[in-house]
């Protein structure tokens, strides 16, 4: 078992030194661009997070047969929605640090109803659970982010129990993202309670660099 926190500040140091310039050029984006009524910014955003973050949205989009027209396509229904877009994330504009319970629902019921709005574009019903969910954290920076990485490293530092259910499941919720959020809140209070350096971004980089450990030890998740 990898004792949690292990090595969060070694790993904390290693991302300022490696990554943390290319996720506040990120971060800078969203903001200077938070809005979706027109393509430029838009297809900016959906391009370079898509592609930077491997949220494998692309695939599942089916191509026309020319360059980025899966993203192209995503560029599309976003503004065509813009309104139902703008309404959830205008719901997030007023989520800002420290993460609570209520934030954390909130940001739940969001990223469902953008999950949501998204999947009618993808192949045979295929899930934009991760692209979602880093698409919306470079707009508000407490969506804990989701992939297969953090999923299996979260998994295996908490073994899950009851007490996890911290909030009931809002009806907009996609129900998986929420599970891995309560996993995320147990792994977010350890953090504030041991005095660590926090953001959601480096419990992010964190959950990686366990993962990779779990790699190289081949250790399956419980």
């Amino acid at each position: 078992m990898i004792q949690r926190l292990r090595g969060f500040n070694s790993d904390c140091r290693d991302y300022a030194k490696k990554w943390q310039a290319l996720d506040q050029a990120l971060y800078r984006l969203c903001q200077k661009h938070p809005d979706h009524s027109t393509w430029a910014p838009v297809a900016a955003k959906v391009w370079i997070i898509g592609r930077t973050y491997a949220t494998g949205i692309e695939r599942k989009i089916r191509s026309k047969r020319t360059q980025g027209s899966s993203l192209t396509q995503l560029t599309e229904h976003i503004l065509a929605n813009r309104g139902r877009v703008k309404s959830i994330f205008s719901r997030l504009e007023d989520i800002s640090g420290p993460l609570t319970l209520e934030k954390l629902k909130q940001i739940v019921i969001q990223h469902g109803k953008f999950m949501r709005l998204l999947q009618p574009k993808l192949h045979r019903k295929q899930s934009p659970r991760s692209f979602a969910s880093k698409y919306m954290h470079f707009h508000c920076s407490l969506v804990p982010l989701y992939d297969t990485l953090a999923v299996k490293a979260l998994q295996h530092l908490y073994r899950w129990q009851d007490s996890f259910e911290v909030f009931d499941m809002p009806p907009e919720a996609d129900e998986e993202y929420g599970w891995h959020v309560m996993r995320f809140w147990q792994l977010y209070q350890d953090a504030q309670q041991n005095g660590r350096r926090l953001t959601v971004k480096l419990l992010d980089y964190y959950l990686l660099c366990v993962a990779e450990e779990l790699r190289k030890q081949r250790v399956s998740p419980l």
